[in-house]
Formats: C-alpha cells, sequence, structure tokens
C-alpha cells in the first residue's frame, strides 16, 4: 500500500538543457567530426561508406559541427526550461480577436472577411467583462490548432534570446 501515496517527481516536465554525455558519447563525436571531415560528401550526403558504422559515424559528425556551429540547444520545445532561453515572435500573427465577426453563418455572407484577423481592428479589452464571452484566443489555428495534432504550433514562433 505505500506505492500508492509516492510522489511524482516534476523534474521531467522542466527538462534539462544539456544532455549528460559518457566519456564514450564525447569519443564517438570526435570521431563522427573526423569521418564527417575526410568523406566524400555531396550535399551532406555520404557517397561511399564501407559500412553502417560509418555512416552512423558520419551522421553523428555533422550534426555534432551544425549543433556548434549554428549554436542550436538540444532542447525538447514543450519543456519548461526553454522558455528561459527563447521569446515569442508573434508579428502577423492573429492571436486575438473579437467573438462577433467570429460567429458569422458559414458562407461568410456579410462584408467583412471570413477571417477574423483580416479586418485589422484593435482588440479592446475591459477587464470589468468575462475576456471569453466578447473575444476569442487563436481564432485561425495558427498557435494551438484546430486539432490536437497542431497543439503545439506556438513552438515555431520561438527564437533563442541573443546574449
Amino acid at each position: 500500500m505505500a506505492h500508492a501515496f509516492k510522489t511524482i517527481s516534476a523534474k521531467p516536465t522542466f527538462g534539462t538543457l544539456r544532455e549528460n554525455l559518457y566519456q564514450s558519447d564525447y569519443i564517438n563525436r570526435k570521431k563522427g567530426v573526423i569521418t564527417f571531415c575526410k568523406s566524400s560528401a555531396i550535399c551532406n550526403k555520404i557517397t561511399k561508406a564501407p559500412s553502417y558504422n560509418t555512416i552512423n559515424s558520419f551522421n553523428t559528425g555533422r550534426l555534432s559541427l551544425n549543433l556548434n556551429k549554428c549554436r542550436i540547444l538540444p532542447v525538447n520545445k514543450s519543456n519548461l526550461i526553454i522558455s528561459q532561453y527563447t521569446k515569442s515572435n508573434l508579428k502577423d500573427i492573429c492571436t486575438v480577436s473579437n467573438l462577433a465577426p467570429y460567429n458569422k453563418p458559414a458562407p461568410c455572407s456579410t462584408d467583412e472577411p471570413c477571417n477574423p484577423c483580416q479586418n485589422n481592428t484593435t482588440v479592446v479589452i475591459d477587464p470589468t467583462k468575462i475576456f471569453y464571452t466578447e473575444h476569442i484566443i487563436d481564432p485561425i489555428g495558427e498557435l494551438f490548432g484546430k486539432t490536437q495534432c497542431g497543439e503545439l504550433n506556438y513552438t515555431h514562433y520561438m527564437t533563442f534570446i541573443h546574449q
């Protein structure tokens, strides 16, 4: 019965910024960089390889060089730690719109456009009213999608903070 009250750690939700590297991982990356630099490649694809191990080493070296050159952090964007190193660039993204133009009939028979963000009206938020009765968040589905497949669309708009 003691296992029923075991606490669940929240540490996996936050994630880690750097992955743990063992000595073997470090050596494999170094070998990969050497293999990548010495082999003949066209468009970053190896042309001739004697074994699968050589192809794997080539791909490891290419990934390692790209991570170092482009300053890409190998972090899962759905983890909470990523918000310390990124900001959202929501320029030209329809984040909030008024609810009235969104509730139009199916063929959009009025003079206003079907897309609620095409009319370029500013959204005034009145703190005395309930927000969701007057406005709709992400009416087109650019940030959170219209189905479960698009619920992480907001990660496409993350840009790294330059320090």
